[in-house]
């Protein structure tokens, strides 16, 4: 919120809301010398589906890594709403991961030894901030509320990504990010896991930033942009997979 005077009035004004994420020409190169990112620019406002598409080795997930605060770049700034990553420290960093980032991979790292709902609810433990209702409610988003005390390896495939996608969201985050969350689902899985993304992007306003080689998995974003060589090659808004897959064969006609 900001404050302005008009004639001797000092009137209350709703600021329009930070964008949930901004990479302004972010870099990041390696000890070899091999540039994974250069100079890399995007603004990922809240309420909005954004997915990162490219050709294996393009930069993708050096891209994730870099937007999440798992890896630093080597030049520009990365920022999370209005908080510069650059500045925090390691232990303001994994707060900030924790409780305000949500992460849903191909890997689902559920915890064997917890039970689904423990396993919905583990960024509010480790936060030392229990709070069940949350992580039923979580749990009822992705439609396993009836599962909260059964062990994960209980749970199908599908099933499991589901509570890692309720863990993502048990904190309401500003930004998820999801690392190909349905490489290893069957097609009608996957389309119920790229439904609760969408969902929680059209309901909660976060943003989801998914990384995906399936063009049918992005096309359930509202922008794809597609990275070649570590730097923006394309940009589409609210694609098709046909439009999705012509880019690509583009981007590789181009080498």
């Amino acid at each position: 919120m900001f404050w302005l005077r008009r004639g001797g009035a000092t009137l209350a004004m709703v600021a329009e809301p930070l964008s949930a994420l901004t990479l302004d020409r972010v870099g990041r190169v390696y000890g070899d010398g091999r540039a994974a990112l250069d100079d890399v620019s995007l603004t990922v406002p809240r309420g909005r589906f954004l997915a990162v598409m490219g050709r294996s080795g393009s930069g993708k997930s050096t891209l994730l890594q870099c937007a999440a605060g798992l890896d630093r770049p080597t030049s520009g700034s990365v920022r999370v709403g209005g908080t510069e990553l650059a500045g925090l420290g390691e232990a303001a960093l994994t707060r900030l991961r924790r409780d305000r980032i949500g992460f849903v991979f191909q890997s689902l790292n559920l915890v064997p030894s917890l039970t689904v709902q423990e396993n919905a609810a583990l960024p509010l433990l480790l936060a030392d901030t229990p709070d069940e209702g949350r992580a039923l409610a979580a749990l009822a988003t992705v439609g396993l509320a009836d599962r909260a005390q059964d062990a994960p390896d209980e749970l199908s495939g599908g099933q499991r990504q589901r509570v890692a996608v309720a863990r993502a969201l048990v904190t309401r985050p500003e930004v998820v990010f999801a690392d190909e969350p349905t490489a290893a689902l069957d097609p009608d899985t996957a389309e119920v896991v790229l439904a609760l993304l969408r969902q929680a992007v059209d309901d909660t306003g976060c943003a989801v930033v998914l990384v995906t080689h399936d063009p049918t998995a992005a096309e359930w974003a509202d922008e794809v942009l597609f990275l070649d060589g570590g730097r923006v090659a394309g940009r589409l808004d609210r694609p098709d997979a046909g439009q999705i897959r012509q880019a690509l064969r583009t981007l590789g006609d181009r080498r």
